[in-house]
């Protein structure tokens, strides 16, 4: 099971100085991958239209959520509140929850559960995952949907051991990578797919799906796999192919490999009867600029953090690479649209290119590092704009929002690698925090379809 790192980073934004609140509804949010597990009622606010419905996890124990909204560029975060026993929140090596995915108005994510014996938690690396959909509608408190576990059939040859990891080991569940996984909002009644094609064959994929009926169908919920075979002619290399994110583009899912392309999957169609395999695939090859550079950051969890395709809310699809040389003061930030999805057809942004002298003198105006940016993120509102960041050295951070048409630096916000959540401003001495581990960010439009403002900070 990948880990996460139990950093909390925390955004405090430059134009609001120390920590404040107030109600208002953001256009869009830039969602922090790593969350925060937090106790019941801590990190509540009287108020919040953020804060979830109750459900249960795994083991039964009272769980909700909410969100802690910033502006962009400053990053939004997911925070678990959990009940149970007090010791549960300093149990070693239990990991964070972590954000897999984002569509309209709800956000998938994990979170590690322990074992209902406390006299097992030293066995944290088996915790079972929970999987959850969080939810939330103009005309009600947002809701929490923990999926169903995946189960394979794995007969212990330990049973004492499987008697104490109670409800079940993860090493039970179906593996299924976060940067593999997508979430599809459709329908105007709750529904939404949860997909996943971690395991990859060289004939193809398993694709793994879930459906979630629309509310008060009476429908369970219900894993099933598909296998979908990949013709050599349509494209894609599965030897080589990587998933570094995937998106909604639509109606259907896109998992995307910044080196390859981008391949879409009607996961909606797909499992009905009448639909074919063939039908309900699309491969579309980047540009062949693109395709030039090979890929460089290679990491078994992490996706490439100098190329993102980002989906805006109007549907546009655009491609940003960080096109590193040979020299580390050498880079140019290209973009491209996908003016034409049928075909594939991508026209270059010529007019939002930026070399790194230009970039560094919008930095240097603002006193910011000249550094080169990673984890781009393009604006869901304005196609024009994307967010960057900024790694000055091992503990401090910023994010940055650029007009690439304009060629200006609209905001900027800084990041902190720690969070003292007794603290209510924050000192300008760089002292130590932990370092930044290099997650991705994920666009998300979740407030905007909140019942009232949210309260922000």
């Amino acid at each position: 099971m990948p880990s996460l790192s139990p950093t909390r980073p925390l955004f405090l934004s430059l134009r609001r100085g120390p920590l404040g609140m107030t109600k208002r509804r953001p256009s869009w949010l830039i969602l922090d991958r790593v969350g925060h597990r937090c106790r019941w009622h801590d990190e509540i606010v009287q108020g919040d239209a953020t804060l979830s419905t109750t459900t249960s996890d795994c083991v039964g124990r009272p769980i909700r959520a909410s969100v802690r909204v910033a502006d962009a560029p400053a990053v939004s975060r997911l925070y678990l509140h959990c009940s149970g026993r007090r010791g549960i929140q300093s149990i070693a090596g239990l990991v964070e929850p972590a954000v897999i995915a984002a569509h309209r108005n709800s956000i998938l994510f994990q979170a590690s559960v322990p074992f209902k014996d406390p006299a097992s938690w030293k066995y944290a690396s088996c915790f079972p995952i929970d999987y959850f959909v969080y939810s939330c509608s103009s005309s009600s408190p947002p809701s929490l949907t923990r999926l169903p576990p995946f189960l394979r059939e794995d007969p212990s040859t330990q049973p004492d051991f499987e008697n104490v990891c109670q409800p079940y080991r993860w090493e039970r569940q179906r593996l299924m990578l976060d940067q593999e996984m997508g979430l599809l909002c459709h329908g105007d009644d709750g529904e939404f797919t949860v997909a996943d094609i971690t395991h990859r064959f060289y004939w193809g994929f398993e694709l793994c799906l879930l459906h979630h009926p629309p509310s008060g169908s009476g429908t369970p919920m219900q894993w099933m796999v598909k296998k979908l075979l990949i013709p050599p002619e349509m494209g894609p290399n599965l030897s080589l192919w990587r998933t570094d994110t995937v998106v909604p583009i639509s109606g259907r899912l896109c998992w995307v490999d910044y080196y390859q392309g981008l391949l879409l999957i009607n996961v909606v169609l797909l499992d009905s009867e009448t639909s074919s395999d063939q039908q309900e695939l699309h491969y579309i090859p980047l540009p062949s600029e693109a395709l030039q550079w090979g890929r460089v950051y290679i990491d078994a969890f992490s996706t490439d953090p100098f190329r993102c395709v980002c989906v805006t809310d109007a549907d546009i699809i655009k491609l940003v690479c960080i096109i590193t040389d040979d020299s580390p003061s050498a880079f140019t930030i290209t973009t491209w649209t996908l003016v034409d999805i049928c075909p594939g057809k991508w026209e270059k942004d010529i007019d939002n290119t930026m070399e790194a002298s230009e970039f560094w003198s919008l930095c240097d105006a603002q006193c910011l590092p000249q550094v080169i940016p990673s984890l781009p993120v393009v604006s869901m509102v304005d196609p024009d704009v994307i967010c960057f960041l900024l790694k000055e050295d091992r503990h401090i951070s910023w994010m940055i929002e650029v007009n690439m048409k304009n060629k200006v630096l609209q905001t900027s916000a800084l990041y902190i690698s720690e969070e003292d959540e007794d603290e209510e401003g924050y000192s300008s001495k760089k002292t130590h925090r932990n370092s930044f581990d290099c997650h991705y960010f994920l666009p998300s439009k979740f407030s905007s379809y909140l019942s009232k403002d949210a309260i922000t900070r």
